[in-house]
């Protein structure tokens, strides 16, 4: 398999390319910075690195890139500074989103490529009742209105929600919702629709059991079939004894 990373030298796109060329997976990186990238990983055979910003690069280019890829996965995210949170682009995901599933239609493949968007828990799923008290409700909006990132991640969600939908001859989508994200080692996880906790209390999700879903989502096609068109929410297993669950 091909896969194309979006965002694969931050602290979640690093393991997830590492997992994928464990799995022998061809993969194919669009960087700023290779040298963020561990030496191992640079030097894999199965490694194509492109240095680029992703969003300046031409539409002809985008779609060359995406070309013959089974599956995209884009962990782009707003650096948390002053410049990475006000800063341009403000539209980082939502654009990288749009632009990458406008190549994958214009490449007019056979088959449908996965499209895997991580994403937030704060972003609700469409369809389903996710409901939030007053208070919640009313601290998101101020996060919308103030901090661009949040805007940026519900308008990319609601891309592939929307835009793309569920019709799309050439695409198939997930957006993966982590909790609150910890840089620690992989460990149980769970698999489910909808949160398990309020914006005030948040259940941690290690970014290395994110990569672990995503790379299987991209190479197991029952568990593809299983969160396709869907918006899967990931966090930590409670307890070490607890066992990895897609219920």
């Amino acid at each position: 398999m091909t896969v194309l990373v979006v965002g694969a030298t931050g602290n979640t796109g690093r393991p997830l390319v590492e997992q994928l060329l464990e799995k022998n997976y061809k993969v194919r990186v669009i960087v700023r910075s290779p040298s963020k990238l561990p030496a191992a990983v640079l030097e894999n055979p199965n490694l194509m690195v492109t240095e680029a910003s992703l969003l300046e690069l031409t539409d002809e280019e985008m779609t060359e890139h995406v070309n013959g890829c089974d599956a995209v996965v884009s962990c782009l995210g707003h650096v948390i500074n002053f410049r990475g949170l006000f800063g341009k682009p403000r539209k980082l995901c939502t654009d990288a989103v749009r632009r990458l599933c406008n190549a994958i239609e214009e490449n007019q493949s056979s088959t449908p490529t996965k499209f895997i968007l991580m994403n937030t828990v704060a972003v609700k799923n469409p369809d389903l009742n996710e409901k939030r008290t007053l208070v919640e409700s009313g601290l998101l909006m101020f996060y919308r209105q103030v901090l661009p990132p949040a805007g940026d991640n519900e308008s990319a969600a609601r891309y592939l929600y929307k835009t793309v939908g569920k019709g799309s001859n050439h695409i198939e989508w997930c957006c993966v919702r982590p909790d609150t994200l910890t840089n620690t080692e992989f460990c149980p996880y769970k698999i489910s629709e909808s949160p398990a906790s309020s914006v005030f209390s948040g259940l941690p999700t290690a970014r290395s059991n994110v990569a672990h879903f995503m790379t299987e989502l991209v190479g197991d096609e029952e568990l593809w079939s299983r969160w396709k068109f869907r918006m899967p929410v990931i966090v930590n297993s409670m307890s070490g004894s607890q066992q990895r669950s897609q219920a």
